[in-house]
């Protein structure tokens, strides 16, 4: 296999040879129509003078490859004709451009200059997709300047905050606030997705999303292909996300900027009541951007041969977020619950025949107090009002911050040779801060913040890096390679708040063995039911380095009618981490300890918490950073066939291979079902995939043509086959957290038995030490992934028509498919089969490991299914008017949920699947998005009026899209499996009107039978859909020839339309059907200046 993929780097046949550049053909004829052959044909940079040459076959064709995005001036020089140039000719990312001549007859130093519009149609492929501009990515009004925001303007894309909430990759998640880049593609999840900045790999293979986002001052332009792109490009069968970063020219040019929102300008949350005071927010973006030819005086001039481009951006934002929680009250502090509303509470040492005896007076005498629950108690702090719920106010600071810098240089080192390289780097700093103000406990040697668990409080820093090299070399006009390296770099380190090396803040505080591991530095998770957590955060702190290098070296050979490609691309992938979620430990209190067994409204948890009585005790352990290593290679063959001056087959094959990801110390373990115990690399001659067997058969064969009925109408279409990378973190990156490597201290202390029970002030239990041989009989909860595990893959086709319209525009429709093969799911190996008393002696499981719990299993069988009707008109920016129009009218289906934390990942009965087919989690039946950019016709020959009227431009972001579905659940599990259920489904549960106090009908849906799962199907109702309208406002003010200031007025949903959330689902609760937040921002408003030269 080695021999094979070194053999091919060093043919020099590779891959992507048109990723992040563009192809440049035509014919040339006479007057009569006769071929032209012979003829020269030159393009030269507009910007850098830069130029490349070919010669007309004898057909008349021409074509160059390998043209950096731009705009071109074209001449055409034969013996016998006159001199043909037509300029300003735009190139933009990824584009098959046809540009042809007819030559007319004179002497060649007689020159004929053609007018027309840049090439709209796109003759020469098959592939779907839209190129967002570099004007379109500049001026569009973008909150936070994401890029990926604009991907979504795309048809057939949705994403960034108008799909499914909640996953790692939308930005809203507390434990990533890295801008959002979630988007899903014709039918794909969100994991489907490459996106490549410059021709390199940009994908963080954990979370699924981009290593580094690329700063707007410092795009060109990018495009976004979703369906049949060619076979030079692959890895993924969603959408391909191609940036492309600027470059300098000829003159020299930058910008200077600052961008500034604040929430006096915003409107008020719709839930929030009239007067409601807004939390404080605060965000700064500015920087600058410079390019131009590398001068050095009296050393060197770089004109016309070696350019520069640096830009930074830097961001600052501040933000208040506020909860309303439950703190004990003074009384209860000192173990009186005799406050109104509060219930009886009982003396769990009293317990005889099953009942228990009430503390006197409800009051807990001080001498049973727990000595650790004692100090956390007054930790918390007073509350605000006199209630004994929602008793307090925490306004929480956010603050995140980053630096980011990009560096690239061009040279042309001969007519024959050119060059690129660009570095770039962006540190992003977060404070997460906890429920509470820091407080110092009896014991501990410094001052703690403590709260809730999932405040993910504590400080962040990732620091990302990402660079590329590529050079090009023409043997001569039929005949180019290039060879094209690149890296990037993703580090996180997200530490506990308040903790520095050498602290033991558990330990210190007197918890026996909480801080048992040198990272493991905090308090424990302290969640007590229905009041505010007093302990430190989950899954902190995490550790992470992902590395990945990439080569990618290709040829193009032109041949006649034939453009003839192949290549190679090998992405060499590290991936170490550290992290835990409960490795400090985990104390849970409910009511039991201190109720009256099977009576109703007795009870409190924040008693059972005075007491030290957890309801669960619990702690996991991370042994050891690991280290998994993965190699992703492909190979690819295409054809260019243009078999005549109407048709063009694009005809290619593709073969990849993902290894399966080997540990660096075979520190993982694979449960294997056909023994019950964990598999470990090197023993029992286990291999280094702990049995993942590797696949050799990824062939993606892809077929389309391009067919011109006239000169101002396409048709295109075609099949192709579309593999996926090996799956995220969640599924494939997780053995190292298994048995025995993961190991998990779980206690669950009787309620209903004498006793004495387990305390906090005892602790938690020794920590386990790895022992291999435990292999051979797991206990608790593990994680497994079937042998024949494979790789994702769609099969994918289109059918589409291009026609040109007046005003220079284009009409595109198209019916897309994409039927998902092999996707990755997840469910639960060892479910119980519903019935009564304990759970575990009804898992399939039983007979052989009485002790073993869940079991995380991973198949790669899930089926999906797309089709949608797609429409776009698209109008160049000519006139001073630009506009994208997009409309989809799609389905999707599929039988599992989305790849990372979006929808229902597992099934309700893992021995029927099946039964998990219906709507996808990101299934939006209709939406359409109108972007635009219009320069004002207001030109007053005055220039004093001139000043105040002239220079105004309007640009907007329409989307108007259905809504989201959603799947009902129930508010009490009669399975007794362990895990939830669906209801019956006994009506239809839609309304003719819904509203946002009874969104759909929870009448038509009933409690399960006893023993049965529930009828009712996985997201088969609808939320609201959503109207969202941006808007942005410049004026320029002109300083002299090609300098100017600008002023921007941004507001984002300037409507301030509600854009309402999913209603509660939880059939049994009186909330059912209610809707009680929003999903989209009210109205906010950016304002900017901007300097440009």
């Amino acid at each position: 296999m080695w021999r094979l993929i070194f053999a091919g780097l060093t043919l020099a046949i590779s891959l992507s040879a048109q990723i992040g550049t563009a192809e440049l053909s035509g014919t040339l004829t006479d007057s009569s129509g006769a071929s032209v052959p012979g003829a020269k044909v030159i393009i030269v940079n507009a910007d850098t003078a830069q130029t490349r040459e070919t010669v007309s076959d004898q057909t008349g064709n021409y074509l160059i490859t390998l043209i950096p995005p731009g705009k071109y001036n074209l001449s055409v020089e034969a013996s016998g004709f006159r001199k043909t140039v037509r300029n300003d000719v735009v190139l933009e990312v990824n584009q098959r451009a046809k540009v042809d001549f007819t030559m007319q007859v004179g002497e060649v130093s007689e020159t004929v200059e053609v007018t027309a519009a840049p090439p709209l149609l796109e003759s020469q492929s098959s592939s779907i997709g839209t190129v967002i501009s570099q004007r379109f990515v500049n001026e569009l009004p973008l909150n936070g300047r994401n890029f990926v925001q604009l991907a979504i303007i795309t048809p057939g894309v949705n994403g960034v905050g108008f799909s499914t909430s909640g996953t790692i990759m939308s930005g809203t998640r507390p434990d990533d606030r890295r801008p959002g880049s979630e988007i899903f593609s014709n039918g794909n999840r969100e994991g489907a997705n490459n996106f490549m900045y410059d021709g390199i790999d940009n994908n963080e293979r954990l979370t699924i999303s981009i290593v580094l986002r690329p700063a707007v001052e410092a795009v060109r332009e990018f495009k976004v292909q979703t369906n049949l792109f060619s076979a030079d490009q692959g890895r993924n069968s969603g959408a391909q996300v191609d940036v492309i970063t600027k470059s300098g020219t000829n003159e020299f040019h930058g910008s200077a900027f600052e961008f500034l929102r604040n929430s006096a300008m915003d409107a008020r949350n719709f839930f929030n009541p009239k007067g409601t005071t807004f939390p404080p927010f605060r965000f700064n973006q500015f920087g600058f951007s410079l390019g131009g030819p590398v001068l050095i005086p009296k050393v060197y001039n770089g004109k016309n041969k070696t350019f520069f481009f640096v830009d930074y951006e830097g961001y600052r934002r501040s933000s208040v977020s506020s909860l309303v929680l439950t703190v004990p009250t003074p009384a209860m502090r000192g173990g009186d619950f005799t406050q109104s509303g509060l219930f009886p509470i009982y003396d769990p040492m009293t317990l005889t025949g099953g009942a228990r005896q009430q503390f006197p007076g409800n009051q807990i005498p001080a001498s049973r107090f727990d000595p650790i629950t004692t100090k956390l108690i007054n930790a918390y702090p007073l509350p605000v009002n006199g209630n004994i719920v929602s008793n307090y106010l925490a306004n929480l600071l956010q603050t995140q911050s980053w630096d980011q810098g990009d560096v690239r240089i061009d040279h042309q080192i001969s007519p024959s040779d050119t060059f690129f390289s660009r570095y770039s780097l962006q540190n992003t700093t977060t404070l997460a801060p906890p429920t509470f103000p820091n407080v110092k406990l009896p014991g501990l040697s410094k001052p703690v913040g403590l709260g809730n668990e999932d405040s993910f409080a504590g400080p962040s820093f990732a620091p990302t890096q990402h660079a590329v090299a590529s050079w090009v070399h023409t043997f001569s006009p039929r005949l180019l390679n290039e060879v094209r390296v690149g890296f990037n770099r993703f580090r996180l380190d997200y530490t506990l708040g308040d903790t520095t090396a050498g602290d033991a803040l558990g330990n210190q505080l007197g918890i026996p063995n909480s801080n048992t591991h040198p990272l493991q530095l905090g308090l424990p998770i302290i969640s007590p039911s229905g009041y505010a957590g007093i302990g430190q955060s989950r899954s902190l702190p995490i550790f992470r380095r992902e590395n990945t290098f990439q080569y990618i070296d290709n040829v193009t050979y032109i041949s006649g009618a034939h453009t003839l490609k192949a290549g190679i691309d090998v992405r060499r992938r590290q991936i170490t981490e550290y992290q835990t979620n409960r490795g400090n430990g985990r104390f849970n209190f409910n009511p039991n300890f201190t109720n009256q067994p099977g009576v109703g409204r007795t009870g409190d948890s924040m008693a059972s918490f005075l007491l030290g009585l957890p309801s669960l005790i619990e702690q996991d352990f991370t042994l050891a950073w690991v280290g998994f290593r993965g190699i992703e290679t492909a190979w690819y063959v295409g054809d260019d066939w243009r078999v005549n001056r109407r048709l063009t087959l694009n005809l290619g094959l593709r073969w990849e291979y993902y290894s399966p990801y080997t540990e660096v110390a075979n520190r993982m373990g694979n449960f294997d079902p056909g023994t019950a115990t964990i598999l470990i690399p090197g023993l029992d001659n286990v291999s280094p995939t702990a049995n993942v067997s590797k696949y050799y058969g990824g062939w993606s064969p892809r077929f389309g043509f391009a067919y011109e009925l006239n000169s101002k109408t396409v048709v295109r279409g075609g099949f192709g086959l579309f593999s996926n990378s090996n799956g995220n973190g969640g599924a494939l990156l997780r053995l190292q957290r298994t048995f025995p490597f993961g190991p998990i201290n779980s206690t669950t202390p009787a309620d209903t038995a004498p006793g004495p029970y387990p305390t906090v002030s005892q602790g938690f239990l020794p920590p386990p030490v790895l022992n291999v041989e435990l292999r051979k009989s797991p206990v608790g909860s593990v994680v497994g992934i079937a042998n024949e595990f494979r790789n994702a893959y769609a099969e994918q086709f289109n059918i589409s028509v291009q026609r040109e319209l007046p005003m220079d525009m284009v009409l595109k429709a198209a019916y897309t498919g994409n039927l998902g093969r092999r996707l990755g799911t997840t469910f639960n190996l060892n479910q119980a089969v519903p019935g009564t008393g304990a759970v575990n002696p009804r898992r399939p499981f039983y007979g052989v490991r009485p002790a073993l719990a869940d079991i995380t299993y991973a198949v790669s069988d899930g089926l999906s299914n797309y089709n949608a009707l797609q429409v776009s008109v698209e109008k160049r920016m000519s006139k001073g008017l630009g506009l994208l129009f997009g409309y989809t009218y799609g389905h999707s289906i599929d039988n599992t949920g989305t790849e990372f934390g979006g929808g229902t990942g597992t099934p309700q009965d893992s021995r029927n699947r099946r039964a998990d087919r219906g709507n996808s989690s990101f299934d939006i039946r209709h939406r359409a998005t109108i972007s635009y950019l219009y320069q004002l016709p207001l030109h007053p020959k005055a220039r004093a009026l001139d000043l105040i009227a002239g220079g105004w431009q309007t640009n907007g972001i329409m989307t108007l899209q259905t809504g989201l579905p959603f799947t009902p659940g129930l508010a009490t599990n009669s399975l007794n499996t362990g895990s939830g259920s669906r209801p019956n489904r006994i009506g239809s549960g839609t309304l003719p009107n819904p509203t946002l106090s009874r969104w759909f009908d929870p009448s038509a849906f009933t409690q399960n039978s006893p023993g049965l799962y529930g009828n009712s199907g996985r997201n088969i109702l609808f939320g609201p859909g959503r109207f969202n309208w941006d808007v942005s406002l410049f004026k320029d003010f002109p300083i002299r020839e090609q300098m100017r200031v600008q002023f921007r007025a941004e507001m984002f949903n300037v409507t301030n339309t509600p854009q309402f959330g999913l209603p509660n689902a939880t059939i049994g609760s009186t909330a059912a059907g209610l809707i009680t937040s929003t999903v989209g921002n009210p109205r906010q408003v950016q304002l900017a200046l901007r300097f440009q030269f």
